[in-house]
């Protein structure tokens, strides 16, 4: 449904700062558990120093990364990056750069005026592309497989054969990249074009276990 000019702006800025949070959340998850996969050859002895505590932690992070990516990438949710989608080619009116130059009040000159500055208009055609982005993404198979069949519920077959969950939902660090890039930049895009304001893909101090397990060995020796 298209909004009045100064509702849509409201909208947009809660959905987006929204979503960049629930975004921050699967990307930061991934992240971490990545980091104690690749870290525990090197750091195995601090690492088992609190087993259960990083065991926990482990699945409490996988949980988290299946659950959140398919609340954001489901195409029938409520919320999520297709509603935004929709949201935004009802609204796209409000979009233009026309538009952006009204919001912040740029000079006729202003550098992100520019059109070499600027991506393409957006259209029907270019949201669209942007949800095609999203169906294709390589993660999103293992993902649905593993939400439907193992964390909203037990399936018998996987529940008594954890290797064919392995084998049939596999998740890849280079998948979940992806995927993170992949909503980060389209958020990106469509942030920049309301009032040119851009987020960072990873927080900050998100490197702060190589640091405490750096620390622990050290405390050791």
């Amino acid at each position: 449904m298209k909004l009045p000019r100064d509702e849509f702006g409201a909208k947009f800025r809660l959905y987006r700062d929204h979503l960049q949070r629930e975004i921050g959340r699967f990307r930061d998850a991934a992240s971490v558990l990545r980091q104690l996969n690749e870290l525990q050859p090197q750091y195995l002895h601090e690492l088992n120093v609190a087993t259960a505590f990083f065991r926990t932690v482990e699945d409490a992070l996988f949980t988290t990364i299946i659950l959140w990516a398919d609340k954001l990438f489901d195409e029938e949710g409520e919320r999520g990056l297709f509603d935004f989608l929709t949201f935004i080619e009802y609204n796209r009116d409000w979009m233009t750069v026309t538009e952006l130059q009204r919001r912040k009040v740029y000079s006729d000159d202003h550098w992100m005026l520019r059109p070499e500055n600027r991506g393409a208009p957006i259209t029907a055609k270019t949201i669209e592309e942007d949800r095609q982005r999203i169906r294709d993404l390589a993660a999103l198979k293992s993902i649905k497989l593993r939400r439907d069949k193992f964390l909203s519920h037990f399936d018998r077959d996987y529940f008594f054969d954890r290797q064919k969950l392995q084998r049939e939902a596999p998740i890849k660090w280079e998948e979940l990249a992806q995927a993170g890039d992949v909503m980060t930049t389209m958020m990106n895009n469509y942030s920049s074009d309301f009032d040119g304001n851009l987020y960072a893909a990873e927080a900050l101090g998100i490197d702060d276990l190589t640091r405490l397990l750096y620390a622990a060995r050290k405390g050791r020796g």
